[in-house]
């Protein structure tokens, strides 16, 4: 189970990396994409995307060194543990604010990984879930008290990583599939 904590905590580590670092490029404009979102009132909005930036960036450097100390075998049980309960926590206010955002018809879009808005939809839910399904994944791991194998254990982050990148594309693969050929082909021609 141990490699499962370590490839969770990867995952996590480079979803939250690669998102705080799309969100310190976008600089003002992520505050600005949040406005698009009535679930805040005005004022919050600055505050809100501050604080989720530095949460991820906090986020992202713990899962960095939780899994060097797990592969060093000197611990780093503590902050997977943190990293697993407060991303688990982050990932279900972001979800909440998700299906509040469909079920309010606000035709508010996703800015979490780049420039590229899409509409927040069932897609973005399905990525959440995975992202939570992972961090209790990793959770059932901590207790787990045999070492992990550095070999193995950078399989397990490999892994972790793999599926984050996945993961942070996910709304361009579903372009991807469900785009139709003609318009595909159409485009190229020009």
């Amino acid at each position: 189970m141990s490699y499962i904590l370590v490839g969770a905590v990867a995952l996590l580590g480079v979803v939250f990396g690669v998102s705080a670092t799309s969100k310190l490029r976008a600089g003002r404009d992520f505050a600005a994409s949040l406005r698009g979102l009535p679930l805040l009132p005005l004022r919050w909005v600055r505050p809100v995307a501050v604080t989720l930036t530095v949460s991820e960036t906090v986020l992202a450097a713990g899962s960095a060194v939780a899994v060097v100390a797990r592969l060093a075998r000197s611990g780093g049980r503590t902050f997977a543990l943190v990293v697993l309960v407060a991303g688990g926590l982050l990932l279900l206010v972001l979800t909440a604010g998700i299906v509040l955002a469909i079920r309010r018809g606000t035709g508010a879009r996703c800015a979490c990984f780049g420039a590229k808005e899409q509409p927040l939809g069932r897609r973005h839910l399905v990525r959440n879930g995975l992202l939570l399904l992972a961090a209790v994944l990793g959770l059932a791991g901590i207790s787990d008290g045999r070492s992990v194998q550095i070999a193995g254990g950078l399989v397990a982050v490999c892994a972790g990583a793999l599926v984050a990148v996945v993961l942070i594309h996910l709304d361009e693969l579903v372009e991807l599939f469900t785009s139709s050929p003609v318009a595909a082909n159409t485009s190229v021609r020009r």
